[in-house]
C-alpha cells in the first residue's frame, strides 16, 4: 500500500500529546523515546498475528475497531493535558487484554520495557493510550478507503507488514509470537471495552466490566494493577496458588513479625482457599443454570475474604508486601473468568452484585 500506517499514527503525536505520553510512561527522554518507537511496530505487530490467527479473531479485532470513537483524535492534546487519559488507558488497556490475553499483553510489555528500560507499568499504561490512537487511525483509514470491512482490515495488514517491520528499532524483538485464537463468546466483551465516544471517555467508562471490576480496585485491574503497586515487578499471572500464599506470607510473618498469634500466621492459607474458590466458582459459569448455583460459593468465598482482610489490616507493613503482591497477581485471572461469564447471555446481570461484592472484599488488600 502506499500509505505508512505508523507514520499515520506518528503524526497524531503531536509535541503535546508526547509531552502527556511521557508523562504516562514516567522515564527519562531516552527511555520514553525508545518505548514509543518500540510500541507502535511491536503493537501492530501483534494484532497482526493476531488477526491472521484465524477469522474468527480478524472479525472480533474489526468489531473493536468499528466500536471506537475515531473523534478522540481530534482533541487528543485537549483530552490528554485536561487530564482524561485515565479513561483512555483503562478502555485500551482492557480492549488489548481481551484481543491478545493476560499473556500475550504480558510478553509485549516485557519486550518493550526490556528494550526502553521504561518501567512495566508504564510501559502498560503507555499501550492502553496508544490503543485507541491506532484503532481511531486504522478506521478513519479504512473508511476513507471505501472497504470498511474485514476483510479490507486484513489487507491493511498484509500491506503494512514491510512498514512494521522497517519501523522495528534496532535490537528490538517480540519476546513470543501473542497471537491468540479467542472464541465468538469474547465479542461483546471486546465492544464493551472499546472507547465508543468521548463523552465515555470522560465519564471514566461506562462498560458494565470496567464496573464491576473499576480502576479504583487496586489502581486498575489485572496487569495494571499489579504494575501499579508492585513497583514495575513481573507482569506474570500465575493461577490461585494456596501454596505460593502461604510460603510467601510465612516468609513474611518469620522474619518481619515473629511474635504474632496463630490467626494471623493462618492467614496465608486461609487466603489461597478463599481465592481458589473464586476462580472455581467463576470457572465453573458455563449458563444461567450453573451461574445460579455459583453464586452461594462465590459468596461465601467473598466473606472469607472480607475476614481476611480484617486480618490482613493487622498485619505490620513490612509484612504486607508478599500478599498483596499474589493477591494482583491473581486479579488478571479473576478479570477474565468475570468477562468471560459477563459475556453468557444472561449471565452478567446475575451475577453482577457478587462481583460487585468480590471487588469491595479485595480492595481490601491493596
Amino acid at each position: 500500500m502506499s500509505f505508512n500506517l505508523i507514520d499515520l499514527v506518528k503524526d497524531q503525536l503531536s509535541d503535546q500529546v508526547m509531552k502527556s505520553i511521557g508523562g504516562v510512561i514516567g522515564g527519562n527522554d531516552s527511555q520514553n523515546t525508545l518505548a514509543v518507537n518500540s510500541a507502535l511496530p511491536g503493537l501492530l505487530s501483534s494484532l497482526t498475528n493476531f488477526g491472521e490467527a484465524s477469522p474468527a479473531n480478524a472479525d472480533l479485532m474489526f468489531k473493536g475497531i468499528e466500536k471506537q470513537d475515531d473523534s478522540i483524535l481530534d482533541s487528543l492534546g485537549d483530552l490528554l493535558g485536561g487530564g482524561k487519559q485515565n479513561s483512555l488507558i483503562e478502555n485500551g488497556g482492557n480492549v488489548l487484554s481481551s484481543l491478545l490475553g493476560g499473556g500475550g499483553l504480558a510478553s509485549l510489555v516485557g519486550s518493550i520495557s526490556g528494550f526502553s528500560g521504561a518501567g512495566k507499568s508504564g510501559t502498560s499504561k503507555l499501550l492502553g493510550l496508544l490503543a485507541p490512537i491506532v484503532f481511531g487511525v486504522i478506521k478513519r483509514k479504512l473508511m476513507g478507503g471505501g472497504g470498511f470491512d474485514v476483510g479490507s482490515l486484513m489487507n491493511m495488514f498484509t500491506g503494512q507488514k514491510s512498514n512494521i517491520a522497517a519501523a522495528m528499532p534496532s535490537g528490538f524483538s517480540l519476546m513470543s509470537d501473542t497471537s491468540s485464537t479467542i472464541g465468538s463468546d469474547a465479542v461483546e466483551s471486546v465492544a464493551d471495552h472499546t472507547v465508543e465516544t468521548v463523552e465515555t471517555t470522560k465519564k471514566e467508562g461506562s462498560s458494565f466490566i470496567g464496573k464491576l471490576l473499576p480502576l479504583a480496585l487496586l489502581a486498575g485491574v489485572g496487569l495494571l494493577a499489579y504494575n501499579y503497586f508492585m513497583n514495575n515487578k513481573s507482569t506474570e499471572v500465575p493461577a490461585a496458588n494456596s501454596t505460593n500464599v502461604e510460603q510467601a506470607t510465612t516468609t513474611a510473618v518469620e522474619t518481619q513479625a515473629p511474635a504474632m498469634s496463630g490467626e494471623l500466621l493462618d492467614l496465608e492459607k486461609n487466603l489461597g482457599s478463599a481465592m481458589s474458590a473464586v476462580t472455581t466458582s467463576l470457572g465453573g459459569i458455563t449458563d444461567v443454570d450453573s451461574a445460579k448455583a455459583a453464586i452461594p460459593s462465590l459468596t461465601e468465598a467473598t466473606g472469607q475474604l472480607s475476614s481476611l482482610g480484617g486480618l490482613f489490616a493487622k498485619l505490620p507493613e513490612a509484612a504486607r508486601g508478599p500478599i498483596t503482591k499474589l493477591v494482583s497477581e491473581n486479579m488478571q485471572g479473576i478479570q477474565d473468568l468475570v468477562t468471560k461469564v459477563a459475556s453468557i447471555p444472561g449471565v452478567g446481570e446475575l451475577i453482577k452484585p457478587a462481583v460487585e461484592k468480590l471487588s469491595t472484599a479485595l480492595l481490601m488488600f491493596k
